[in-house]
């Protein structure tokens, strides 16, 4: 294991990040083994939510290098045989010990798998990170549906979400992407055709034109809406660039904003600030929310309606900004309230 480790490290500096882009440090996050807490200094790990931070904090724009080889370093020793990964909690000994399930195989499975294609060194995937995807991947396919063609929480839970196809859609896209760099136009192509497919069964199973997208296989009662799952996943497909051929990205974004964005800016006083939400926004270069965002979310720092999702998205988007910038007033006409 520790040559393993030592390996995974020194490849660090070789990790493919664009040039000239901040680098993230996930400081009271990340600990000095690799390993990252959910919550600020916390005592719990999520696999789910450490993959999902950097993934988004690769999308606004920052370098991962650092952070993720050494995530992944952390990780991979303590992948299941059949690919699953658990969640941890920390003992006496201030050591992380296995302690729970994942709380959703699919969507993990799909993070875990995307994070390596998209942290891999130029020369591609070191043999142990190979293997670690072909687990990840073999056991995601035992989880889709052949009926619907969609893919299951877990072999516990038998029921597709919209948000956790969403995300294996993407780890298909980012997996033929890392073929296409690597010169294999053949394994390119093959993953591109899943992604493809998913995306027509994603819609298929879950789009209703007068409804918008169900959130789950699973009927639930028009009392039960709530802005996570149901307002979220409205405008979630489109950071995997899935939509209805009736439904353009910026016409469903301004849909959705003009119909929840004060209920989203309010979120960090209840619940968590859904920063995702900014990273649809930055990909519909809607710069006024993603300000109005940080301003608001900023007073619920490492407090506990944050996590390091929220943390990654602030610290990319704080990037982007001079200290005078950050500083500033919102601009005048700019709905903050």
């Amino acid at each position: 294991m520790k040559t393993l480790l030592a390996l995974l490290l020194v490849i660090a500096t070789y990790v493919h990040q664009p040039t000239g882009a901040a680098e993230l440090v996930l400081t009271d996050y990340q600990r000095p083994d690799g390993s990252i807490t959910t919550y600020f200094a916390g005592d719990s790990i999520d696999p789910y939510f450490a993959a999902k931070a950097l993934l988004a904090a690769q999308d606004a724009g920052m370098t991962t290098r650092s952070a993720a080889t050494r995530w992944i370093a952390w990780l991979l020793p303590r992948q299941h045989a059949d690919g699953r990964f658990d969640r941890y909690c920390m003992k006496e000994g201030q050591r992380f010990v296995s302690c729970q399930e994942a709380d959703a195989d699919d969507a993990l499975m799909a993070a875990w798998m995307e994070l390596l294609v998209r942290s891999a060194p130029p020369k591609g995937m070191p043999p142990a990170w190979q293997a670690s995807f072909d687990k990840a991947s073999r056991h995601l396919e035992k989880l889709r549906d052949p009926g619907s063609g969609v893919y299951l929480i877990s072999a516990k839970l038998p029921v597709a979400l919209l948000m956790d196809n969403v995300e294996v859609s993407s780890a298909f896209k980012a997996a033929s992407n890392y073929r296409q760099r690597h010169g294999d136009a053949v394994g390119a192509a093959g993953w591109m055709r899943k992604a493809e497919q998913l995306d027509k069964d994603i819609l298929r199973v879950f789009w209703r034109p007068n409804q918008g997208y169900l959130v789950s296989t699973q009927p639930r009662a028009q009392s039960e809406s709530e802005f996570y799952p149901d307002a979220v996943a409205q405008i979630f497909p489109i950071l995997a660039d899935i939509k209805p051929a009736s439904r353009p990205h910026a016409a469903a974004y301004q849909l959705w904003m003009k119909e929840n964005r004060m209920a989203w800016l309010q979120m960090s006083e209840v619940d968590f600030p859904w920063g995702l939400v900014a990273l649809v926004a930055d990909k519909m270069g809607d710069k006024d929310a993603i300000a109005c965002w940080r301003m608001r979310s900023i007073q619920f720092r490492h407090g506990k309606h944050w996590n390091v999702l929220e943390e990654a998205l602030y610290l990319a988007f704080e990037a982007r900004l001079s200290p005078e910038q950050a500083l500033a007033p919102p601009t005048p006409g700019m709905r903050c309230r």
